[in-house]
């Protein structure tokens, strides 16, 4: 658990390297980096690297990829 600074409880989440994703779901390298580009899969960026939320990635297991 998080606390930011508006005084908000967060919840800690494990992120993702963008490149593990097609190890994790069945799709390809270039489709996750489409995805990404065109803002279907939220991500977090820091510095170069960029991750996705496994929460994000479990949603997408559960129900797919929504507009």
């Amino acid at each position: 658990m998080i606390i930011n600074l508006f005084g908000v409880i967060m919840k800690q989440s494990k992120l993702i390297a963008v490149k593990q994703i097609p190890s994790i779901l069945p799709v390809s390298l270039p489709t996750v980096r489409s995805w990404i580009f065109h803002q279907k899969l939220p991500v977090v960026r820091l510095g170069r690297k960029v991750f996705v939320r496994e929460e994000v990635l479990e949603k997408i297991e559960m129900e797919g990829l929504t507009n």
